[in-house]
């Protein structure tokens, strides 16, 4: 089994996130000779924490308006991300496709199969930022909630994690847009090589 740094840092970040708001909330003191410890909970808290940012990533795909996949090869970008092939893309994408009508899921699969594993391509690194970023932000809800209720009578929690969780909503909005672009990107620069 080959562990990559970013697998590691996906898991550790969340999990000690998650780790210091339990110590808080169940007002557990920090033992520097548990350290080890530590580090193996918040391993397990981060591949929790994974999970659970995987299922509710359709209910971040509905606040956010939609599938970035999806709304991209309909032509609908966002304000930081836009995508002026999409007529293209889908044309390209349905002539590959045995349904006669296939859906933006279908067509963004053959795209996603055309991109990954492509050579000197970033959709790799564009694909572990959007990972990062939806696990951070169900980190913040996860381990945020739980502060505020415990401390709802102070303001200065609701100064902190409301910000918190709303920037890391958005850029985890962008990190999704990004990615589908790539993957996009590719699958054209690919077929018209």
């Amino acid at each position: 089994m080959n562990f990559k740094a970013y697998a590691i840092l996906s898991s550790l970040v969340p999990g000690f996130l998650i780790l210091l708001a339990l110590q808080h909330v169940l007002n557990v003191r920090f033992d520097k000779d548990l350290v080890v410890a530590y580090t193996a909970v918040a391993f397990l808290f981060g591949y929790i924490m994974n999970t659970a940012s995987s299922w509710l990533e359709g209910f971040y795909f509905w606040t956010w308006g939609g599938k970035p996949s999806s709304n991209l090869l309909k032509g609908k970008g966002i304000w930081k991300v836009k995508f002026y092939e999409s007529e293209k893309a889908m044309e390209l994408l349905s002539a590959e496709s045995w349904n006669a009508s296939p859906g933006p899921d279908e067509l963004f699969s053959i795209a996603m199969r055309h991109a990954n594993g492509e050579k000197d391509s970033r959709v790799e690194d564009f694909n572990a930022l959007y990972a990062f970023s939806r696990v951070l932000l169900t980190t913040s809800l996860i381990g945020g909630i739980p502060l505020i209720v415990q401390s709802y009578h102070d303001w200065r929690y609701y100064l902190v994690v409301l910000p918190v969780i709303i920037i890391l909503w958005l850029r985890c909005k962008q990190r999704g847009y990004y990615y589908s672009k790539e993957v996009l990107n590719s699958y054209l620069k690919k077929k018209a090589s």
